[in-house]
């Protein structure tokens, strides 16, 4: 009796943890199907930018000044879609608009080294881009509360400004990306981002600035965009 009780109790313990188990499969499986395969963000971002020119043509005036960078630091935002092929690669494509500050010192020495006159307006000068931006994505860890990822991929920006002192060329160039998200609750996430962006733009100095003379260059931005938001997945 003893060991037939015994048999018993083995049984019982051996299907319940075979039970336990096909249960704990079940809601894996089940709680992973329900994951979404398009993932929307918002994202406020701060931009660190260089704005080192190059190229500018020899100064006219007799005691020039080095002229140094025409694109200070700006912010932005951006919204995108991600859309996952499989649980580690997905594509993101991103639309957004940055504003940069653009330095009156530099156009104070561009007038100097070249004979012309700075605007004495003292209001803040920005210029705007507008960037579109694909990227290739790999998530590293795609399941749980903590989900970083790497990404690589192409831009280009629409550029606009209301300065009068020049005007600056539509740009483009590669981008490097890393990031991760943190699974707030159901399908919300927040999430931190980190691009690197190639950008440099032909910039035009026009009207007074010049006196006369025809003075374009190179403006390297290569701008550094720390973003922070929320996600949604669908």
């Amino acid at each position: 009796m003893m060991k037939l009780t015994k048999n018993i109790l083995l049984l019982s313990i051996t299907l319940a943890s075979l039970a336990s188990h096909g249960a704990a499969n079940v809601y894996d499986e089940d709680y992973y199907e329900d994951e979404g395969r398009l993932l929307f963000k918002v994202r406020a971002h701060g931009i660190v930018a260089s704005g080192k020119q190059k190229n500018l043509p020899t100064p006219t005036s007799a005691n020039p000044v080095s002229v140094g960078p025409l694109i200070g630091n700006g912010y932005g935002g951006d919204t995108s879609t991600t859309i996952f092929f499989n649980d580690n690669m997905a594509a993101e494509l991103s639309l957004g608009i940055d504003v940069l500050g653009v330095k009156s010192t530099a156009l104070s020495n561009i007038a100097n080294n070249y004979n012309g006159s700075a605007s004495t307006n003292s209001k803040r000068r920005n210029l705007f881009m507008v960037p579109l931006t694909l990227t290739a994505q790999y998530h590293i860890a795609p399941f749980g509360a903590l989900r970083p990822y790497v990404g690589a991929g192409y831009h280009g920006a629409y550029v606009f400004s209301r300065i009068k002192e020049f005007k600056a060329n539509h740009t483009h160039g590669a981008v490097a990306q890393i990031g991760v998200d943190f699974v707030a609750k159901d399908d919300t996430l927040i999430t931190i981002d980190v691009r690197q962006f190639l950008r440099t733009t032909k910039v035009k100095y026009k009207g007074a600035i010049t006196g006369g003379n025809s003075v374009s260059s190179k403006v390297k931005i290569n701008p550094l965009v720390i973003s922070a938001g929320v996600g949604f997945m669908f």
